[in-house]
């Protein structure tokens, strides 16, 4: 697996909150679970058949994709994300306390590797066990082949 979930565990003196926030973060990154991981594959498929640099991380549930903000495809469903200190987030809302005492204390409880990839979501925290590697279509039809290859003309 190349994404594991996790939840740390919070101590008495630890409140978990979110709050909306203005303005957004600027959007690096998009995450698809399930059956929007697959449609995000097909799309990010169309984007890099169109000249477009993307990155990834994959296993078999979980899709993200990193790129400028223009670039990234767009997915219903699917949760935008942006850098809060060195996690990744929602564009939209800030959690409390900072993103980095969450990915610090998820980092901790699995043991991971500090340079991983984590993102902080309000209903688990995700940390990548493999590198960010460029998305090309063989890495989408292998980990979501129910979506189909693009072409250069899709």
């Amino acid at each position: 697996m190349t994404i594991s979930e996790t939840r740390p565990v919070t101590d008495n003196h630890t409140v978990e909150s979110w709050q909306r926030r203005e303005p957004p973060l600027p959007a690096v990154a998009v995450l698809g679970i399930g059956a929007v991981a697959t449609a995000l594959a097909e799309a990010t498929g169309h984007r890099l058949a169109a000249g477009v640099s993307l990155r990834a991380v994959a296993d078999q549930e979980y899709l993200v994709i990193l790129g400028e903000e223009t670039e990234l495809p767009w997915v219903d469903g699917a949760r935008y994300l942006g850098w809060d200190g060195s996690a990744l987030t929602l564009t939209t809302h800030q959690v409390l306390p900072a993103a980095d005492l969450w990915r610090d204390a998820a980092l901790a409880a699995e043991g991971a590797d500090p340079e991983s990839l984590v993102i902080v979501l309000p209903e688990q925290v995700l940390i990548s066990t493999t590198a960010i590697c460029p998305a090309n279509p063989a890495l989408l039809t292998g980990v979501f082949p129910g979506q189909a290859p693009p072409t250069a003309a899709s």
